[in-house]
């Protein structure tokens, strides 16, 4: 299924290919092959107009059936479950099949600004992984020293180790169809926006931050 706005289908993966046909989001397609050309994986497909059009779609615009239905079996974990928070990302970031960053557990890449229900969350020991997954080597590295001045901070004025130093907050989610057509997985908490109510906004201070509210209660972490 085709998840972008409007996407190409080419002649080939090659810079210079030439447009075949225009598909749009919710297009159906038929995968027959696929192939990784300088980093980026692309899928030989068979589009279902009257020409039954082949040719190459990069791989980002597309959402296989296997994918989706790994999502829809999780989103069907927790269907009676209600949310316990509300957060938007703060970059483009990948939506994931499990809590851990892995090129094989990639479900899709949402897009900044994307809005979700959390539904749960899970602490996983800190891995030596980007942060964020789209940023630039500059961004991952002034990000990085903007977490040691904090927490450089926080030990000079005697305050307990910080559970970040150790762990990464991880953030099981459900979306809007008019999101994404997976409608659940785990997203990277650093990228992870909440929406925190303003009656409890004041309790995040010195050094705390919500992971989750439910209502007007609020979890938080030193």
């Amino acid at each position: 299924m085709v998840i972008a706005k409007t996407a190409q289908i080419r002649t080939s993966y090659a810079v210079v290919a030439a447009d075949l046909l225009e598909v749009k989001r919710g297009d159906r397609l038929d995968v027959l092959d696929q192939m990784e050309f300088e980093k980026v994986l692309w899928y030989r497909v068979r589009a279902r107009d009257e020409e039954l059009t082949e040719g190459w779609i990069e791989a980002q615009n597309v959402i296989t059936s296997d994918v989706l239905e790994s999502s829809q079996k999780l989103a069907e974990q927790f269907k009676e479950q209600p949310p316990q928070a509300a957060g938007k990302l703060r970059a483009a970031s990948n939506l994931r099949l499990t809590a851990e960053m892995s090129e094989k557990n990639v479900l899709f890449k949402l897009a900044s600004g994307s809005t979700f229900e959390i539904v749960d969350w899970n602490f996983v020991p800190k891995e030596e992984v980007a942060d964020v997954d789209d940023a630039s080597k500059g961004e991952k590295r002034a990000k990085q020293s903007a977490e040691d001045v904090d927490i450089k901070a926080a030990k000079e004025v005697g305050e307990p180790e910080k559970l970040d130093e150790k762990y990464d907050v991880w953030y099981l989610v459900k979306l809007d169809p008019s999101v994404s057509p997976a409608p659940a997985g785990w997203l990277f908490g650093r990228q992870v926006e909440l929406n925190i109510p303003t009656e409890i906004v004041f309790f995040q201070q010195n050094n705390r931050k919500f992971v989750a509210c439910s209502g007007w209660t609020a979890r938080t972490q030193a």
